[in-house]
């Protein structure tokens, strides 16, 4: 048993997910970290969950158990920051697997200092193919907000290192005292809107190459396969927030068009999916689309562009 060491609170929100539980708290019982707080958030579950998760909250101490009405992950990921008492946050998704010693080798890293952030690479398992698909960060990185900026923020942007909360460590108090949440409005998007706005308020940051982390994708496609009504204001949230940060630095031009790109790439996904989306009467669609194409923000984005 580890003694005087940091505690790290794992918050996981579950949705009728019973058939990924006992491997998701098997993983998380053995990790060779063991000062561990494991948070359970059963999100109004309709199926065996809660008795499972019941049965493991009584065989051991670590593991808590909160059974709440539905209300999304985001509201959930919020709820169990809030309940937390580790020095330090670890979102765990419960279809998800990880290396045994994942939390062990990033807290190691972290050592004594406040490290707010701290990046780590992980394994795309795409099920549908039966592909494993690695993150490559080319090296390791420890510096401030400035330079993380100048010196990884393009290379992690671009290989997807940025967006999703479980391949980092948060120090919960750094989350706390800035009111970093998870949108509870956006349908999706909101695990990357709250990554840039912790990256905005971030003074020291740590990057680990190596990889621990296997996201399943459970199936082809990303977020933008399902639609979303409000699949457009997020996108404008994610490119507003994602612009802000940028601005706070000079020889930005890249990032600002890197940004822009995507949030067109985005909204033409979107557009894509309004006409294909057969639930949804002509009139509907030819409205969607005019309230974007528009829109004045879509046209500033639109006409900055070279």
């Amino acid at each position: 048993m580890q003694d005087n060491i940091k505690k790290v609170s794992v918050i996981v929100p579950i949705y009728n997910g019973e058939k990924y539980i006992d491997k998701c708290v098997s993983n998380l019982l053995n990790q060779t970290y063991k000062n561990l707080e494991i948070i359970m958030l059963n999100d109004g579950s309709t199926d065996n969950s809660c008795k499972l998760l019941k049965d493991y909250c009584r065989k051991y101490s670590n593991i808590n158990v909160v059974n709440k009405e539905n209300t999304g992950v985001s509201d959930t990921r919020n709820l169990g920051v809030g309940l937390s008492t580790g020095d330090y946050i670890y979102f765990f998704d419960v279809d998800d697997e990880i290396e045994p010693d994942t939390i062990e080798a990033n807290m190691n890293l972290i050592g004594e200092k406040n490290v707010d952030i701290i990046y780590f690479g992980f394994y795309y398992h795409i099920l549908s193919e039966d592909r494993i698909v690695p993150t490559n960060i080319s090296r390791n990185f420890e510096g401030n907000g400035h330079e993380f900026y100048n010196e990884m923020f393009r290379e992690l942007m671009d290989k997807e290192i940025l967006n999703s909360p479980w391949n980092k460590l948060y120090r919960r108090n750094f989350l706390i005292w800035n009111k970093i949440e998870f949108d509870a409005n956006l349908s999706l998007y909101e695990d990357i809107l709250f990554n840039i706005k912790a990256l905005s308020r971030a003074s020291h940051i740590m990057v680990n190459p190596d990889k621990y982390y296997h996201y399943m994708i459970q199936q082809t496609g990303t977020a933008l396969t399902n639609f979303h009504d409000n699949n457009y204001e997020s996108v404008k949230k994610i490119h507003k927030a994602g612009l802000k940060y940028a601005m706070q630095y000079s020889d930005n031009d890249d990032v600002i068009n890197k940004y822009n790109s995507q949030f067109i790439d985005q909204v033409a996904a979107f557009i894509k999916q309004v006409v294909n989306k057969k639930d949804i009467s002509k009139q509907k669609q030819n409205e969607i689309i005019n309230d974007i194409i528009e829109d004045e923000y879509f046209l500033n984005v639109i006409n900055s562009v070279d």
